[in-house]
Protein backbone atom coordinates (compact mmCIF):
# COMPACT_ATOMS: atom_id res chain seq x y z
CA UNK A 1 0.00 0.00 0.00
CA UNK A 2 2.81 2.44 0.82
CA UNK A 3 4.22 2.11 -2.73
CA UNK A 4 0.95 3.20 -4.31
CA UNK A 5 2.04 6.84 -4.56
CA UNK A 6 5.67 6.33 -5.69
CA UNK A 7 6.18 7.74 -9.20
CA UNK A 8 2.87 9.58 -9.02
CA UNK A 9 2.02 13.22 -8.38
CA UNK A 10 0.04 14.53 -5.41
CA UNK A 11 -0.93 18.11 -6.05
CA UNK A 12 2.18 19.64 -7.56
CA UNK A 13 4.54 17.23 -5.78
CA UNK A 14 6.25 14.33 -7.58
CA UNK A 15 6.67 11.34 -5.25
CA UNK A 16 10.20 9.88 -5.50
CA UNK A 17 10.61 7.40 -2.63
CA UNK A 18 9.23 6.22 0.70
CA UNK A 19 11.44 7.39 3.58
CA UNK A 20 9.32 6.61 6.63
CA UNK A 21 6.12 5.08 7.97
CA UNK A 22 4.30 5.72 11.23
CA UNK A 23 1.06 4.62 12.81
CA UNK A 24 -1.16 6.92 10.77
CA UNK A 25 0.88 8.29 7.85
CA UNK A 26 3.59 7.57 5.30
CA UNK A 27 6.43 10.00 4.60
CA UNK A 28 7.81 10.36 1.09
CA UNK A 29 10.69 12.26 -0.42
CA UNK A 30 9.04 14.40 -3.09
CA UNK A 31 10.02 17.14 -5.53
CA UNK A 32 8.44 20.60 -5.71
CA UNK A 33 8.77 21.78 -9.34
CA UNK A 34 7.92 25.39 -8.50
CA UNK A 35 10.53 25.84 -5.76
CA UNK A 36 12.83 23.26 -7.39
CA UNK A 37 13.58 21.60 -4.06
CA UNK A 38 12.97 18.27 -2.43
CA UNK A 39 10.38 18.18 0.34
CA UNK A 40 9.11 15.58 2.78
CA UNK A 41 5.47 14.76 2.08
CA UNK A 42 3.49 13.27 4.98
CA UNK A 43 0.44 11.43 3.58
CA UNK A 44 -2.38 10.06 5.71
CA UNK A 45 -2.98 6.33 5.43
CA UNK A 46 -6.32 5.50 3.74
CA UNK A 47 -8.09 4.39 6.93
CA UNK A 48 -7.46 7.85 8.43
CA UNK A 49 -7.84 9.89 5.24
CA UNK A 50 -11.32 8.38 4.91
CA UNK A 51 -12.26 9.37 8.45
CA UNK A 52 -13.74 12.86 8.23
CA UNK A 53 -13.22 13.57 11.95
CA UNK A 54 -9.53 12.72 11.86
CA UNK A 55 -8.94 14.38 8.50
CA UNK A 56 -10.42 17.66 9.69
CA UNK A 57 -8.28 17.64 12.85
CA UNK A 58 -5.20 16.67 10.84
CA UNK A 59 -5.70 19.57 8.42
CA UNK A 60 -6.43 22.06 11.21
CA UNK A 61 -3.43 21.09 13.33
CA UNK A 62 -1.11 20.99 10.31
CA UNK A 63 -2.32 24.46 9.31
CA UNK A 64 -1.65 25.71 12.85
CA UNK A 65 1.84 24.21 12.81
CA UNK A 66 2.46 25.81 9.39
CA UNK A 67 2.14 29.24 11.00
CA UNK A 68 5.11 28.55 13.29
CA UNK A 69 8.13 30.34 11.81
CA UNK A 70 11.34 29.67 13.75
CA UNK A 71 14.78 28.49 12.59
CA UNK A 72 14.55 25.43 14.88
CA UNK A 73 11.04 24.35 13.79
CA UNK A 74 10.50 22.47 10.56
CA UNK A 75 8.80 24.60 7.93
CA UNK A 76 5.47 23.34 6.56
CA UNK A 77 4.86 24.64 3.03
CA UNK A 78 1.33 23.49 2.30
CA UNK A 79 -1.57 21.37 3.51
CA UNK A 80 -3.77 19.81 0.87
CA UNK A 81 -5.48 16.87 -0.73
CA UNK A 82 -5.54 15.08 -4.07
CA UNK A 83 -8.29 12.56 -4.67
CA UNK A 84 -8.47 10.38 -1.56
CA UNK A 85 -4.98 11.43 -0.38
CA UNK A 86 -4.54 14.06 2.36
CA UNK A 87 -1.03 15.41 2.92
CA UNK A 88 1.22 18.22 4.04
CA UNK A 89 4.61 19.19 2.61
CA UNK A 90 7.55 20.21 4.81
CA UNK A 91 11.30 20.68 4.72
CA UNK A 92 13.28 17.59 3.80
CA UNK A 93 16.18 16.76 6.12
CA UNK A 94 17.95 13.41 5.57
CA UNK A 95 19.33 13.02 9.09
CA UNK A 96 18.10 13.28 12.65
CA UNK A 97 19.06 12.60 16.25
CA UNK A 98 17.71 9.03 16.07
CA UNK A 99 20.09 8.23 13.19
CA UNK A 100 23.08 9.61 15.05
CA UNK A 101 22.20 7.54 18.09
CA UNK A 102 22.09 4.45 15.88
CA UNK A 103 25.69 5.14 14.88
CA UNK A 104 26.93 6.19 18.32
CA UNK A 105 24.80 5.18 21.27
CA UNK A 106 26.19 8.00 23.46
CA UNK A 107 26.87 11.45 22.00
CA UNK A 108 29.41 14.04 23.26
CA UNK A 109 28.07 16.28 26.00
CA UNK A 110 28.69 19.58 24.20
CA UNK A 111 26.83 18.29 21.12
CA UNK A 112 23.84 17.19 23.24
CA UNK A 113 23.82 20.53 25.08
CA UNK A 114 23.70 22.38 21.75
CA UNK A 115 20.80 20.20 20.62
CA UNK A 116 19.03 20.98 23.87
CA UNK A 117 19.53 24.71 23.40
CA UNK A 118 18.09 24.62 19.87
CA UNK A 119 15.07 22.53 20.85
CA UNK A 120 14.41 24.59 23.99
CA UNK A 121 14.35 27.76 21.87
CA UNK A 122 11.89 26.14 19.46
CA UNK A 123 9.63 25.07 22.32
CA UNK A 124 9.76 28.49 23.94
CA UNK A 125 8.59 30.13 20.71
CA UNK A 126 5.87 27.56 20.02
CA UNK A 127 4.53 27.77 23.57
CA UNK A 128 4.30 31.57 23.29
CA UNK A 129 2.24 30.99 20.16
CA UNK A 130 -0.08 28.67 22.09
CA UNK A 131 1.13 25.39 20.53
CA UNK A 132 2.24 22.40 22.64
CA UNK A 133 4.12 19.60 20.86
CA UNK A 134 3.15 16.65 23.13
CA UNK A 135 5.61 14.19 21.54
CA UNK A 136 9.17 15.49 21.90
CA UNK A 137 11.59 12.58 21.44
CA UNK A 138 14.76 11.69 19.55
CA UNK A 139 12.76 10.72 16.44
CA UNK A 140 11.26 14.20 16.09
CA UNK A 141 14.57 16.09 16.20
CA UNK A 142 16.25 16.54 12.82
CA UNK A 143 19.33 18.44 11.63
CA UNK A 144 19.60 21.03 8.89
CA UNK A 145 22.58 21.43 6.57
CA UNK A 146 24.38 23.59 9.16
CA UNK A 147 23.99 21.09 11.99
CA UNK A 148 21.22 23.00 13.79
CA UNK A 149 18.54 20.92 15.52
CA UNK A 150 15.05 21.27 14.01
CA UNK A 151 11.84 20.01 15.66
CA UNK A 152 9.31 18.15 13.51
CA UNK A 153 5.68 17.04 13.89
CA UNK A 154 4.27 20.00 15.82
CA UNK A 155 0.51 19.58 16.23
CA UNK A 156 0.32 15.94 15.13
CA UNK A 157 0.01 14.54 18.65
CA UNK A 158 -2.71 17.12 19.34
CA UNK A 159 -4.63 15.92 16.28
CA UNK A 160 -4.37 12.33 17.52
CA UNK A 161 -5.38 13.37 21.05
CA UNK A 162 -8.48 15.17 19.85
CA UNK A 163 -9.41 12.31 17.56
CA UNK A 164 -9.05 9.77 20.36
CA UNK A 165 -11.07 11.95 22.72
CA UNK A 166 -13.91 12.57 20.26
CA UNK A 167 -14.27 9.04 18.96
CA UNK A 168 -13.24 6.92 21.94
CA UNK A 169 -10.61 5.24 19.77
CA UNK A 170 -8.17 3.15 21.82
CA UNK A 171 -5.02 5.04 20.84
CA UNK A 172 -1.93 5.86 22.92
CA UNK A 173 -1.19 9.52 22.18
CA UNK A 174 2.47 10.38 22.50
CA UNK A 175 5.37 8.06 23.30
CA UNK A 176 5.28 6.51 26.81
CA UNK A 177 9.08 6.44 27.17
CA UNK A 178 9.01 10.26 26.97
CA UNK A 179 5.74 10.96 28.83
CA UNK A 180 5.60 13.73 31.39
CA UNK A 181 3.94 12.50 34.62
CA UNK A 182 0.86 14.63 33.95
CA UNK A 183 0.67 13.20 30.42
CA UNK A 184 0.85 9.65 31.79
CA UNK A 185 -2.07 10.51 34.10
CA UNK A 186 -4.11 12.03 31.22
CA UNK A 187 -4.14 15.41 32.95
CA UNK A 188 -4.34 18.78 31.11
CA UNK A 189 -0.97 19.75 29.66
CA UNK A 190 0.97 22.94 29.16
CA UNK A 191 4.41 23.65 27.73
CA UNK A 192 6.19 22.22 30.75
CA UNK A 193 5.20 18.71 29.59
CA UNK A 194 7.38 19.33 26.51
CA UNK A 195 10.20 20.46 28.81
CA UNK A 196 10.01 17.11 30.63
CA UNK A 197 10.08 15.16 27.35
CA UNK A 198 13.10 17.17 26.22
CA UNK A 199 14.80 16.24 29.47
CA UNK A 200 14.18 12.55 28.68
CA UNK A 201 15.56 13.11 25.17
CA UNK A 202 18.76 14.70 26.51
CA UNK A 203 19.03 11.86 29.06
CA UNK A 204 18.82 9.29 26.25
CA UNK A 205 21.40 11.03 24.05
CA UNK A 206 23.86 11.64 26.91
CA UNK A 207 23.67 8.24 28.64
CA UNK A 208 22.78 5.77 25.88
CA UNK A 209 19.60 4.59 27.59
CA UNK A 210 16.16 5.79 28.57
CA UNK A 211 15.45 6.67 32.21
CA UNK A 212 12.49 4.30 32.48
CA UNK A 213 11.97 0.95 30.78
CA UNK A 214 9.38 -1.79 31.09
CA UNK A 215 7.44 -4.56 29.39
CA UNK A 216 4.41 -2.42 28.56
CA UNK A 217 3.55 1.24 28.23
CA UNK A 218 1.48 1.27 31.43
CA UNK A 219 4.46 0.18 33.51
CA UNK A 220 6.69 2.81 31.90
CA UNK A 221 4.07 5.51 32.48
CA UNK A 222 3.78 4.47 36.13
CA UNK A 223 7.51 4.94 36.63
CA UNK A 224 7.33 8.44 35.18
CA UNK A 225 4.70 9.27 37.80
CA UNK A 226 6.10 7.48 40.85
CA UNK A 227 9.83 6.75 40.59
CA UNK A 228 12.92 8.97 40.40
CA UNK A 229 15.15 8.34 37.36
CA UNK A 230 18.66 6.95 37.82
CA UNK A 231 21.01 9.92 37.87
CA UNK A 232 22.67 10.42 34.46
CA UNK A 233 26.18 10.37 35.95
CA UNK A 234 25.50 6.95 37.48
CA UNK A 235 25.25 5.70 33.89
CA UNK A 236 27.78 8.00 32.19
CA UNK A 237 30.33 9.27 34.77
CA UNK A 238 31.93 11.50 32.12
CA UNK A 239 28.97 13.91 32.22
CA UNK A 240 29.48 17.17 34.07
CA UNK A 241 27.53 17.75 37.29
CA UNK A 242 26.00 20.86 35.74
CA UNK A 243 24.55 19.01 32.75
CA UNK A 244 23.21 16.27 35.00
CA UNK A 245 21.50 18.94 37.11
CA UNK A 246 19.95 20.55 34.01
CA UNK A 247 18.54 17.21 32.83
CA UNK A 248 17.09 16.41 36.25
CA UNK A 249 15.67 19.94 36.47
CA UNK A 250 13.66 19.21 33.31
CA UNK A 251 12.50 15.84 34.67
CA UNK A 252 11.00 16.99 37.95
CA UNK A 253 7.72 15.18 38.72
CA UNK A 254 5.88 18.44 39.40
CA UNK A 255 5.61 20.81 36.46
CA UNK A 256 6.08 23.73 38.86
CA UNK A 257 9.60 22.50 39.65
CA UNK A 258 10.76 22.43 36.01
CA UNK A 259 12.06 25.36 33.94
CA UNK A 260 8.97 27.48 33.36
CA UNK A 261 9.76 28.22 29.71
CA UNK A 262 11.91 26.98 26.89
CA UNK A 263 13.88 30.24 26.96
CA UNK A 264 14.81 29.77 30.62
CA UNK A 265 15.95 26.22 29.90
CA UNK A 266 18.02 27.42 26.93
CA UNK A 267 19.78 29.95 29.17
CA UNK A 268 20.46 27.22 31.73
CA UNK A 269 22.05 25.06 29.01
CA UNK A 270 24.01 27.87 27.37
CA UNK A 271 25.74 28.45 30.71
CA UNK A 272 27.23 24.95 30.35
CA UNK A 273 28.90 25.67 26.99
CA UNK A 274 32.56 26.73 26.70
CA UNK A 275 33.14 30.36 27.65
CA UNK A 276 33.94 31.34 24.05
CA UNK A 277 30.37 30.49 23.08
CA UNK A 278 28.64 31.87 26.20
CA UNK A 279 28.07 35.22 24.52
CA UNK A 280 25.16 37.37 23.55
CA UNK A 281 26.06 36.80 19.89
CA UNK A 282 25.56 33.03 20.25
CA UNK A 283 22.32 33.60 22.13
CA UNK A 284 21.10 35.90 19.37
CA UNK A 285 21.85 33.24 16.76
CA UNK A 286 19.93 30.53 18.59
CA UNK A 287 16.88 32.69 19.27
CA UNK A 288 16.36 33.88 15.70
CA UNK A 289 14.54 37.20 15.35
CA UNK A 290 13.60 37.40 19.04
CA UNK A 291 16.83 37.00 21.06
CA UNK A 292 16.42 36.26 24.73
CA UNK A 293 18.03 38.91 26.95
CA UNK A 294 20.53 37.43 29.41
CA UNK A 295 22.38 39.39 32.08
CA UNK A 296 25.11 38.45 34.52
CA UNK A 297 24.57 38.43 38.25
CA UNK A 298 26.08 41.94 38.38
CA UNK A 299 23.34 43.28 36.10
CA UNK A 300 25.47 43.83 32.96
CA UNK A 301 24.85 42.04 29.61
CA UNK A 302 26.89 38.88 29.11
CA UNK A 303 29.47 39.63 26.34
CA UNK A 304 32.87 38.28 25.27
CA UNK A 305 35.93 39.67 27.05
CA UNK A 306 36.98 41.66 23.98
CA UNK A 307 33.45 42.97 23.40
CA UNK A 308 33.20 41.43 19.92
CA UNK A 309 30.50 39.08 18.69
CA UNK A 310 31.73 35.53 18.38
CA UNK A 311 30.66 33.38 15.43
CA UNK A 312 29.53 29.84 16.01
CA UNK A 313 32.64 27.74 16.34
CA UNK A 314 33.64 25.59 13.41
CA UNK A 315 34.96 23.04 15.88
CA UNK A 316 35.98 19.54 14.73
CA UNK A 317 32.75 18.10 16.15
CA UNK A 318 30.82 19.69 13.27
CA UNK A 319 32.90 17.89 10.63
CA UNK A 320 32.70 14.69 12.62
CA UNK A 321 28.93 15.00 12.94
CA UNK A 322 28.53 15.61 9.20
CA UNK A 323 30.69 12.57 8.50
CA UNK A 324 28.48 10.50 10.78
CA UNK A 325 25.43 11.84 8.97
CA UNK A 326 26.96 10.84 5.64
CA UNK A 327 27.52 7.28 6.88
CA UNK A 328 24.01 7.03 8.31
CA UNK A 329 21.24 5.34 6.37
CA UNK A 330 18.49 7.98 6.27
CA UNK A 331 15.32 6.26 7.35
CA UNK A 332 12.02 7.20 8.93
CA UNK A 333 13.22 10.23 10.85
CA UNK A 334 10.06 12.20 10.22
CA UNK A 335 7.35 9.82 11.29
CA UNK A 336 8.59 7.20 13.75
CA UNK A 337 5.68 6.92 16.15
CA UNK A 338 7.25 4.36 18.50
CA UNK A 339 4.90 3.18 21.22
CA UNK A 340 6.99 0.15 22.09
CA UNK A 341 10.40 0.37 23.75
CA UNK A 342 12.87 1.34 20.99
CA UNK A 343 15.75 -1.10 20.79
CA UNK A 344 18.74 1.10 19.92
CA UNK A 345 21.92 -0.83 19.19
CA UNK A 346 25.41 0.46 19.84
CA UNK A 347 27.05 0.68 16.40
CA UNK A 348 30.64 1.70 15.82
CA UNK A 349 31.24 3.96 12.78
CA UNK A 350 33.20 2.47 9.92
CA UNK A 351 36.91 3.13 9.89
CA UNK A 352 37.40 6.07 7.54
CA UNK A 353 41.19 5.87 7.66
CA UNK A 354 41.42 9.14 9.58
CA UNK A 355 41.63 9.72 13.29
CA UNK A 356 38.40 10.87 14.86
CA UNK A 357 38.57 14.22 16.67
CA UNK A 358 38.60 13.99 20.44
CA UNK A 359 35.43 15.11 22.21
CA UNK A 360 35.65 18.72 23.41
CA UNK A 361 36.64 19.21 27.04
CA UNK A 362 34.12 21.33 28.91
CA UNK A 363 35.04 23.69 31.76
CA UNK A 364 33.82 22.93 35.29
CA UNK A 365 30.11 23.57 35.70
CA UNK A 366 29.09 26.82 37.29
CA UNK A 367 25.80 25.67 38.74
CA UNK A 368 25.27 23.41 41.78
CA UNK A 369 24.94 19.66 41.08
CA UNK A 370 21.31 19.36 42.02
CA UNK A 371 18.01 19.24 40.19
CA UNK A 372 17.03 22.64 41.58
CA UNK A 373 16.71 25.80 39.45
CA UNK A 374 19.65 28.25 39.42
CA UNK A 375 19.78 30.51 42.47
CA UNK A 376 20.15 34.28 42.46
CA UNK A 377 23.88 33.82 42.98
CA UNK A 378 24.34 31.77 39.79
CA UNK A 379 26.58 33.14 37.06
CA UNK A 380 23.73 33.79 34.62
CA UNK A 381 20.43 35.35 35.66
CA UNK A 382 17.47 35.39 33.22
CA UNK A 383 15.27 38.40 32.61
CA UNK A 384 11.62 37.36 32.61
CA UNK A 385 10.06 37.93 29.19
CA UNK A 386 6.85 35.87 29.49
CA UNK A 387 3.85 35.69 31.79
CA UNK A 388 1.60 33.07 33.34
CA UNK A 389 -2.13 32.41 33.10
CA UNK A 390 -4.41 29.96 34.93
CA UNK A 391 -7.95 29.29 33.71
CA UNK A 392 -10.54 27.56 35.89
CA UNK A 393 -13.51 26.02 34.08
CA UNK A 394 -15.80 22.98 34.30
CA UNK A 395 -14.09 19.61 33.87
CA UNK A 396 -15.74 19.03 30.48
CA UNK A 397 -14.97 22.50 29.11
CA UNK A 398 -12.66 23.12 26.14
CA UNK A 399 -10.43 26.09 26.88
CA UNK A 400 -9.35 28.32 23.98
CA UNK A 401 -6.91 31.23 23.79
CA UNK A 402 -7.47 33.68 20.93
CA UNK A 403 -9.55 31.05 19.14
CA UNK A 404 -7.04 28.21 19.52
CA UNK A 405 -8.12 25.17 21.53
CA UNK A 406 -5.68 24.44 24.37
CA UNK A 407 -7.07 21.68 26.57
CA UNK A 408 -10.15 20.03 28.02
CA UNK A 409 -10.66 20.19 31.78
CA UNK A 410 -10.22 22.41 34.77
CA UNK A 411 -6.99 24.07 35.81
CA UNK A 412 -5.34 24.86 32.45
CA UNK A 413 -2.11 26.77 32.92
CA UNK A 414 0.54 28.32 30.70
CA UNK A 415 3.79 29.89 31.87
CA UNK A 416 5.04 30.90 28.43
CA UNK A 417 2.65 33.57 27.14
CA UNK A 418 3.89 36.77 25.59
CA UNK A 419 2.79 39.87 27.49
CA UNK A 420 -0.44 41.20 26.05
CA UNK A 421 -4.23 40.93 26.04
CA UNK A 422 -5.80 37.56 25.31
CA UNK A 423 -9.37 36.51 24.57
CA UNK A 424 -10.04 33.40 26.64
CA UNK A 425 -13.09 31.18 26.25
CA UNK A 426 -14.39 27.98 27.78
CA UNK A 427 -17.02 25.89 25.99
CA UNK A 428 -19.00 22.89 27.17
CA UNK A 429 -20.82 20.36 24.95
CA UNK A 430 -24.38 21.44 24.28
CA UNK A 431 -27.13 21.34 21.62
CA UNK A 432 -26.83 23.95 18.89
CA UNK A 433 -28.27 27.34 19.77
CA UNK A 434 -27.40 27.29 23.46
CA UNK A 435 -26.62 30.91 24.48
CA UNK A 436 -24.57 30.00 27.56
CA UNK A 437 -22.41 27.09 26.39
CA UNK A 438 -19.43 29.40 25.84
CA UNK A 439 -18.07 31.93 28.35
CA UNK A 440 -15.61 34.57 27.18
CA UNK A 441 -13.37 37.03 28.97
CA UNK A 442 -10.36 39.19 28.14
CA UNK A 443 -7.28 38.99 30.33
CA UNK A 444 -4.04 40.95 30.43
CA UNK A 445 -0.87 38.87 30.89
CA UNK A 446 2.25 40.66 32.09
CA UNK A 447 5.88 39.51 32.22
CA UNK A 448 5.95 39.27 36.00
CA UNK A 449 5.90 36.48 38.55
CA UNK A 450 2.25 37.30 39.30
CA UNK A 451 -0.06 34.75 37.69
CA UNK A 452 -3.12 36.03 35.82
CA UNK A 453 -6.20 34.08 36.91
CA UNK A 454 -9.58 33.57 35.23
CA UNK A 455 -12.67 31.66 36.27
CA UNK A 456 -15.11 30.88 33.46
CA UNK A 457 -18.48 29.21 34.05
CA UNK A 458 -20.11 28.14 30.77
CA UNK A 459 -23.40 26.23 31.10
CA UNK A 460 -24.77 23.71 28.71
CA UNK A 461 -28.42 23.60 27.67
CA UNK A 462 -31.14 20.97 27.81
CA UNK A 463 -34.64 20.53 26.43
CA UNK A 464 -37.83 21.00 28.44
CA UNK A 465 -41.40 19.96 27.55
CA UNK A 466 -44.65 20.30 29.52
CA UNK A 467 -48.38 20.85 29.12
CA UNK A 468 -51.14 22.49 31.14
CA UNK A 469 -54.92 22.66 31.23
CA UNK A 470 -56.98 24.52 30.27
CA UNK A 471 -55.58 24.53 26.75
CA UNK A 472 -53.90 27.85 25.97
CA UNK A 473 -52.59 28.43 29.49
CA UNK A 474 -49.76 30.94 29.62
CA UNK A 475 -46.41 30.29 31.34
CA UNK A 476 -43.46 32.32 32.58
CA UNK A 477 -40.05 30.66 33.27
CA UNK A 478 -37.59 32.77 35.30
CA UNK A 479 -34.05 31.59 35.96
CA UNK A 480 -33.05 31.16 39.62
CA UNK A 481 -29.30 30.87 38.83
CA UNK A 482 -27.44 33.71 40.60
CA UNK A 483 -26.09 36.27 38.19
CA UNK A 484 -28.09 34.95 35.24
CA UNK A 485 -29.04 37.87 32.97
CA UNK A 486 -31.15 35.92 30.51
CA UNK A 487 -34.71 37.30 30.20
CA UNK A 488 -37.67 35.32 31.44
CA UNK A 489 -39.16 32.91 28.89
CA UNK A 490 -42.88 33.38 28.17
CA UNK A 491 -45.31 31.46 26.00
CA UNK A 492 -48.41 29.32 25.78
CA UNK A 493 -48.76 25.66 26.73
CA UNK A 494 -48.16 23.06 25.46
CA UNK A 495 -44.39 23.53 25.38
CA UNK A 496 -42.45 21.19 23.08
CA UNK A 497 -38.65 20.85 23.48
CA UNK A 498 -37.82 24.33 24.73
CA UNK A 499 -34.01 24.86 24.78
CA UNK A 500 -32.87 26.41 28.07
CA UNK A 501 -29.57 26.70 29.98
CA UNK A 502 -29.23 24.01 32.63
CA UNK A 503 -30.40 25.17 36.07
CA UNK A 504 -33.41 25.85 38.29
CA UNK A 505 -36.36 27.95 37.10
CA UNK A 506 -39.43 29.41 38.72
CA UNK A 507 -42.49 28.37 36.68
CA UNK A 508 -45.79 30.24 36.78
CA UNK A 509 -48.73 28.91 34.75
CA UNK A 510 -51.86 31.10 34.53
CA UNK A 511 -55.24 31.28 32.81
CA UNK A 512 -58.13 33.73 33.05
CA UNK A 513 -60.44 32.96 35.99
CA UNK A 514 -57.99 30.29 37.24
CA UNK A 515 -55.63 30.26 40.17
CA UNK A 516 -51.94 30.52 39.17
CA UNK A 517 -49.88 27.33 39.41
CA UNK A 518 -46.38 28.09 40.80
CA UNK A 519 -43.48 25.66 41.22
CA UNK A 520 -39.73 25.26 40.63
CA UNK A 521 -38.43 23.06 37.80
CA UNK A 522 -34.91 21.90 37.05
CA UNK A 523 -33.78 21.93 33.45
CA UNK A 524 -31.30 19.22 32.62
CA UNK A 525 -32.66 16.25 34.55
CA UNK A 526 -36.06 15.36 33.08
CA UNK A 527 -36.99 16.51 29.61
CA UNK A 528 -40.77 16.08 29.81
CA UNK A 529 -42.64 17.19 32.93
CA UNK A 530 -46.07 15.93 34.06
CA UNK A 531 -49.15 17.75 32.76
CA UNK A 532 -50.52 20.33 35.21
CA UNK A 533 -54.20 21.29 35.57
CA UNK A 534 -55.22 24.66 36.98
CA UNK A 535 -58.04 25.24 39.45
CA UNK A 536 -60.61 27.39 37.69
CA UNK A 537 -63.94 28.93 38.60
Amino acid sequence: MSERHIGQTLGKYRIDELIGSGGFAWVYKAFDPELEIHVALKVLKPQFAGDETFEQRFRREAATAAKLRHPNIIKIYSVGGDGDAVYFAMDYYPSGLAERLEVSNVLPEEFVVRVGVDVAQALGYAHREGVIHRDIKVDNILFDAHGNAVVADFGIARALSGYSGQTGTNMVVGTPQYFAPEQARAKPLDGRADIYSLGVTLYRAATGRLPFEGDDWYEIARQHVEEPPPTPRSINPDLSPGFEAAILHCMQKSADDRPATGELLAQELVALLPATLETSAYRTRITGSEPTVVVRSDGYPATPANGTAAKRSGAPWVAGALLVAGLTVAASMYSRSRVEHPEVATVKPADSGAASPAPPVLPPATRPPTGAPPTKDSAVRPVRTVGSLVVEAPENATISIDGRDQAVGNGWRSDSLKPGTYEVSASVPSPSGCPTSTANQSVVVRATSKVAHLKLTPRGCALLSFDAAPKGSRYVLTSLTPGDTLPARRGTAPVERLLLPVGDYSRVISYEKCADYVDTVHVGMQEKLPRRSLLCR
